[in-house]
């Protein structure tokens, strides 16, 4: 939850937040990337397969017959000159922005407009087909309205509240989302596979090879998905190798997918071919109720689809707000809902515009005439940068540049040209009105930011220098190579001068430094980028307890670097993180409990403990504790032992002492209380070799291991316990802990040990 300013100097000092205010300390700011090569898989996966397939495959097939797999190809092989294109350029600016990002670094403002314009109204506009498919399908199957497009505009009302209020959609859910998508695509082609007759689809092969192209265009929309992979460039690990792997990837399942697709509704021998070809193929195939599914699946992945596109519209908005070339009110946001308010209902009053002017078929002409457009301008964007910008490094580098954005050039020219002679020969203007009103709409939106911006002058920054310039409010340095390094989290200001306490004497002993990290969590429609930084709401708030810590690292010269991560998860925020600086240890302070049910540490706890592979601290610290003397619960398990470890060297720090136990019922016998003896002084041995420590031992007897802990740490100041052997994260540390955490007035530390 956020909180104002007011709020949080109720939390943290006066004191400390003057020292925030008025003394420079060394935090930076770093973009979190939490996805890997699958979840960038399902991004571009998951935008082609939506309406497209389901409409534009019928509507090709009325083009050129069984010819629409060669015009599915050849969008395909379109698409991937501009993708390598996209690739190099991911890989000189590893962030979000696409398109817009490419011409931005490359042109001048007016020509950088114009293409995040473009992108704007592809994105839009592409809303708008997905929608006009949506009321399509639900008109065709469920429901015939009064006004066909009623359902659609009623989809559109709720997504776009959806965007405002800020509702999260999960990289996991995405994949899961595409996945079924597969899924329900591969039974529709497994149930009609059997009954396509190769001489038939032969005979229905169109020859016309300008028809092919025309019908390439309008199939071109379904293979833009490459650029929501480029787009959500900021939040991927590693971009520079996983965007290229992704896109390929992820264009080549689609291909053979569509192609599949095409195979299987030819052999329906349908007496009509149109939007809705799929669905009743389905029927055939796959009977009444397996149609009805399939249907289903085509419904949602138009929602799911327009979603995405209502959120990258909000964003390009968003972006070309903060750079002054859209107005500043769309760069606004809610501090409520943490999202851009403005910038999200712009988006969806302009798909609305589209809805209601256009049909399906235009929406689909229209998008692919501005999208086709800017995706000319991003080809020549790259010559002009390899010219621009001989000595840059270029860790991915088109093959035969110019001479493959060239191609790309001009295929996608060919691809609109043709797509215009064909729509003026067979309906004449009314057939060609949807690629007027595209190039019109790029030619008013010039024209007016010459009119607006032209008198001002050209800005000195750049979208990188806004964007992505790291934040640091100190220069000073720290040694670059260390023996270890710790990662602590630091949420609550209570805590934070026990976790720097423990985080230090673990740290010292090891020649090692201390990362304090805080995460600015933003919502999904907005992109972790720097964008965010020119907003105080979302990381000024977070340093006040960085600079705490740091002023009282420099009190106790204690080696210390903070940090603020922004991200839409703060559990794959701690974990890349950890990756990234090399971390050997993670200390995360804790509460001690968890009030929803499902979780067993907490939301973010779980995920870390369960997926990082460094070791990990959870802290449940009591202020004022002294910390000298420890017990530990010990069975001899590799966690437990390396709990010991780090007890020696918090206990080392302070001159105290440690205590390990274990609990064994009342009734035990001889052999089990001489096991459990041998235990202890195994442990005993393993740290009794280190100077400065009071060891004891203490077998204690009771019904309950958590109450006979409890009842044994009234004698100390605080407990460390090692997590069991379990994998299984529900079990990792049990219901033990929790019950000694939670009942417990000292101090609790649990430790995993790593599995690197």
């Amino acid at each position: 939850m956020l909180i104002s300013q007011d709020i949080f100097r109720q939390v943290v000092s006066p004191e400390v937040f003057s020292v925030a205010e008025n003394k420079h300390i060394n935090i930076e700011t770093e973009l979190s990337r939490d996805l890997g090569l699958i979840s960038a898989m399902a991004i571009g996966v998951g935008t082609m397969i939506a309406a497209g397939i389901f409409s534009l495959s019928g509507l090709a097939i009325q083009n050129v017959g069984s010819a629409a797999i060669v015009s599915f190809l050849l969008a395909a092989v379109v698409a991937l000159f501009t993708a390598l294109t996209y690739c190099e350029f991911v890989s000189i600016y590893p962030n979000s922005g696409e398109g817009y990002l490419y011409a931005r670094k490359t042109f001048s403002a007016p020509m950088a407009f114009l293409v995040g314009f473009a992108l704007f109204l592809g994105y839009t506009s592409s809303c708008g087909f997905y929608l006009a498919t949506f009321s399509s399908y639900f008109a065709e199957f469920i429901w015939h309205a009064p006004i066909e497009s009623i359902t659609g505009i009623i989809a559109l009302v709720l997504l776009t509240l959806l965007n405002v209020k800020g509702t999260k959609e999960s990289g996991s859910f995405q994949i899961v989302v595409t996945i079924a998508k597969v899924v329900l695509l591969m039974w529709f082609v497994v149930g009609g596979l059997g009954s396509v007759d190769l001489n038939d689809v032969y005979n229905k092969f169109s020859t016309d090879i300008v028809k092919i192209g025309s019908t390439a265009t309008l199939v071109f929309i379904t293979f833009f998905g490459f650029s929501a992979i480029a787009a959500s460039a900021g939040e991927i690990i590693n971009p520079v190798k996983t965007i290229p792997r992704s896109i390929f990837l992820s264009m080549g399942i689609v291909t053979v997918l569509y192609t599949l697709v095409v195979l299987v509704i030819i052999a329906a021998n349908l007496t009509e071919y149109d939007e809705a070809a799929m669905g009743e193929a389905a029927k055939l195939f796959l009977g009444s109720i397996g149609g009805m599914v399939i249907v289903a699946g085509g419904l949602f992945s138009m929602v799911s689809a327009t979603n995405a596109s209502i959120m990258a519209g909000s964003r390009v908005s968003f972006a070309m707000s903060q750079l002054g070339h859209f107005p500043e009110f769309f760069s606004r946001v809610n501090q409520k809902t943490k999202t851009p308010i403005p910038a999200t209902v712009l988006v969806g009053a302009t798909i609305f515009a589209f809805i209601i002017g256009l049909s399906l078929k235009g929406l689909a002409d229209f998008a692919n005439a501005v999208l086709l457009l800017a995706l000319i301008m991003v080809n020549a964007a790259l010559i002009v940068h390899r010219r621009k910008y001989p000595h840059i490094e270029r860790p991915f580098r088109v093959p035969l540049v110019p001479l493959l954005p060239i191609l790309g050039i001009l295929s996608n020219l060919y691809l609109l040209i043709q797509s215009s002679l064909q729509l003026w020969d067979t309906q004449g203007f009314y057939g060609i009105l949807p690629v007027i009103l595209a190039a019109g709409s790029l030619a008013i939106g010039l024209v007016a930011f010459l009119l607006i911006k032209g008198k001002e002058p050209e800005e000195v920054e750049t979208l990188e220098d806004a964007f992505y310039e790291p934040v640091s409010i100190h220069s000073s340095q720290l040694p670059e190579k260390v023996k270890y390094r710790i990662l602590v989290t630091l949420s609550n200001p209570a805590n934070v001068p026990q976790l720097l306490e423990i985080a230090h004497a673990i740290a010292k002993e090891r020649d090692g430094e201390i990362i304090g990290l805080r995460i600015a969590v933003v919502p999904e429609q907005l992109s972790p980028n720097r964008e965010n930084f020119s907003n105080d709401f979302y990381v000024t708030k977070e340093r006040p307890i960085l600079e705490m810590a740091n002023k009282y690292a420099d009190e106790n010269n204690i080696p210390f670097k903070s940090q603020i991560d922004v991200a839409h998860d703060a559990a794959r925020s701690i974990i890349e993180s950890a990756q990234q600086l090399e971390c050997d240890l993670i200390i995360m302070g804790w509460k001690g409990f968890t009030t929803t049910s499902e979780r067993i540490l907490g939301e973010v706890a779980d995920t870390v403990v369960s997926s990082a592979r460094t070791d990990i601290l959870l802290a449940k610290v009591v202020a004022g504790s002294d910390l000298k003397n420890w017990l530990l619960p010990t069975a001899g398990g590799k966690h437990a032992i390396q709990a010991e470890q780090y007890a020696a060297s918090i206990i080392r720090s302070r001159e105290g002492s440690m205590t390990f136990c274990s609990i064994v019922p009342p009734n035990s016998g001889e052999s089990i209380v001489e096991g459990t003896s041998k235990i202890l002084n195994k442990a005993v041995e393993r740290v009794s070799s280190e100077n400065g420590l009071e060891i004891k031992t203490e077998i204690i007897r009771n019904k309950s291991v958590a109450q006979g802990i409890l009842e044994e740490s009234k004698n100390h100041d605080a407990i460390m316990l090692g997590a069991t052997e379990h994998r299984f994260k529900q079990i990792l540390f049990g219901s033990i802990p929790e019950v000694i955490a939670k009942e417990s007035l000292k101090t609790v530390v649990l430790v995993k040990k790593g599995e690197k």
